[in-house]
């Protein structure tokens, strides 16, 4: 029998489950747990960012990167209240992150709610953290800790993933524990679904699509999925957050579907007559509003998702829903298709959408398009590539070239402004592979502390900022609905500021290049590909996101800067002749 303190414990729980880096901010109520992870620096690893929610941020990238569980920690109070972004984060995107912050002593804790406050520092966090947290624990005197975390581990891992917070008192940290041995936490994922079932109605269909969400990199799944889709040799659309799913030079790739995205996976899903999507809620802005738009030609719609509290929002009213891991589901639907005898009758309908994708490659490409596409083509096959929130992450998932083993990062449901440079630290702690942070003028202000994690830590992550002197999605809103008043949008205006990012990037003594032109950069592929860290400011002229149709909306009209011989020809393609 062994006897550790809780806070030993914790942190011997944490190796003996492969995780390897632990990211935080220290405090005094936290002290315990910092202390015990510098004791045991040899067998794992902890990283002080600037602030907490830039470590919230980077636990959730390291467990996407690296495929375990995040952890990130805390002092109480506004520590907490700064994790809180980051644990929201986690939980729309389905990323398992385990949150530890710590607070006052039990005996010091408010017990009646007539009063705000009793302990220095305390807030009711468990009572806070629990919407958007799987399991939210208020962590009390003499429980059973060895369940306590096997069971926080657990729950972070099982079913639909998501982040479990634990509201950990200081004195709780001195406590001891007795266990005989710690073993990792195993979590069966296997489903026995009859994946073959549902293949086969896609495989009757005459124009059937995949619409391919986030659930399948989450389920570890894009290589098997990629088989899957040359074996039934159909187009695929995707969610924003899978455009990784496939290669960008995918014959099977049309793009993504939203209010943000090109014309050419609308136009697939507008004329398919069946859809199957796998590991996506399909949200509004996927999808848009009217329901009636939605695949209007599909006479079949097949759900599989993970949450069966999805499929209360039903989509279509023919619609097949199959509560399934897809883990399993593209495994076993990747095994029926391997041993079955069927015809691929689809080879025309793919061909004809590959067809309509290069007619309208070129179109609707603006300099923050060419930009994207330009500078993502020169990182390596391997390449995180991690996206802020503003236009540059339309123009970047619009553009980026995805390689075959490029990985993509970025805040999905929650949409967090300053998400790019903690997720670039937590991604590149995660799987070591080359990582790229892009981020705008307006997102990189919000998390530039983060340089000084980077700097210290001497990070080999490279740092793109457009700058175009604005914040340019909100822009776009107010051309559109309030009459192109640019307040507190554009420099302009006077009451926006775009600093100097090649200034403070170089005060944390990272190199710093400035750039008037994005194609200077291919003069600097040593630093791109190299092992330090660098950041380039590229300024240019603000421009419009295309086509800016609504999801769902009229993709070819004739006044929609493309030429009618083309959208005829597209049209015709699209009836499969």
């Amino acid at each position: 029998m062994r006897k550790l303190s809780v806070a030993d414990y914790f942190v011997e729980v944490l190796i003996a489950n492969g995780i390897t880096d632990v990211f935080g901010y220290q405090g005094g109520m936290i002290a315990y747990i910092f202390d015990s992870l510098g004791r045991y620096r040899k067998k794992i690893n902890y990283h002080s960012c600037a602030t907490e929610q830039g470590a919230a941020i980077a636990a959730a990238s390291y467990a996407q990167a690296s495929g375990k569980f995040g952890v990130a920690i805390s002092t109480s109070g506004p520590g907490f209240t700064n994790l809180l972004t980051g644990i929201a984060d986690a939980w729309f995107d389905s990323i398992p992150v385990i949150y530890v912050s710590g607070n006052v002593n039990t005996k010091d804790k408010k017990r009646s709610s007539s009063f705000r406050q009793n302990g220095f520092q305390e807030i009711q966090a468990a009572t806070m953290a629990a919407p958007v947290t799987k399991k939210s624990i208020e962590v009390e005197l003499n429980m059973d800790y060895v369940e306590l975390f096997d069971g926080a581990i657990r729950t972070a891992l099982t079913d639909r993933r998501g982040p479990v917070y634990l509201d950990l008192p200081i004195n709780v940290c001195r406590e001891q524990v007795e266990f005989e041995t710690i073993t990792p936490v195993v979590v069966d994922r296997n489903d026995s679904v009859d994946a073959g079932k549902y293949i086969s109605q896609v495989i009757a269909a005459e124009k059937p699509v995949i619409v391919a969400g986030a659930g399948i990199k989450e389920a570890g799944k894009k290589e098997k999925f990629g088989r899957l889709a040359e074996l039934l040799g159909i187009p695929v659309v995707t969610t924003m957050p899978a455009i990784d799913v496939l290669p960008s030079n995918s014959k099977y790739h049309m793009g993504y579907i939203g209010g943000t995205a090109r014309r050419e996976a609308g136009i697939v899903l507008q004329n398919a007559d069946f859809v199957i999507s796998m590991g996506t809620r399909l949200c509004s802005k996927q999808i848009g509003h009217n329901m009636s738009l939605f695949a209007p030609k599909a006479t079949g719609f097949i759900r599989v998702d993970i949450d069966e509290a999805e499929f209360e929002r039903q989509l279509k009213p023919n619609e097949i829903d199959v509560r399934a891991n897809l883990s399993s589901f593209i495994d076993n639907a990747v095994q029926y298709l391997e041993n079955a005898n069927y015809e691929k009758k689809h080879v025309k309908w793919t061909d004809n959408c590959a067809k309509m994708h290069r007619l309208l490659e070129n179109v609707d490409m603006t300099v923050g398009n060419e930009m994207c596409k330009f500078i993502s083509n020169l990182f390596p096959e391997n390449a995180n590539i991690v996206l802020d929130v503003g236009k540059n992450l339309t123009y970047g998932t619009q553009s980026s070239v995805m390689k075959q083993s490029s990985t993509l990062f970025m805040s999905a449901g929650l949409g967090t402004m300053g998400y790019a440079m903690p997720g670039a630290i937590g991604a590149y702690y995660g799987n070591k592979r080359p990582t790229y942070a892009l981020t705008g003028d307006g997102g990189a202000q919000m998390n530039i502390q983060e340089l000084n994690t980077i700097a210290k830590n001497n990070l080999p992550i490279k740092i793109v900022v457009f700058n175009n002197k604005a914040l340019g999605n909100i822009r776009i809103f107010q051309e559109q609905y309030l009459d192109s008043r640019f307040v507190a949008t554009s420099e302009l205006e006077g009451d926006y500021y775009s600093c100097d990012f090649t200034a403070i990037a170089e005060a944390y003594k990272i190199r710093a290049i400035k750039l008037s032109d994005y194609k200077e950069i291919a003069n600097y592929t040593h630093e791109l590909l190299n092992d330090e860290a660098v950041l380039f400011e590229i300024e240019y002229e603000d421009c419009p996101a295309l086509p800016g149709i609504v999801a769902g909306g009229e993709y070819l009209r004739l006044n929609s800067g493309i030429e009618a011989g083309i959208i005829n020809t597209i049209k015709e393609l699209m009836e499969n002749k």
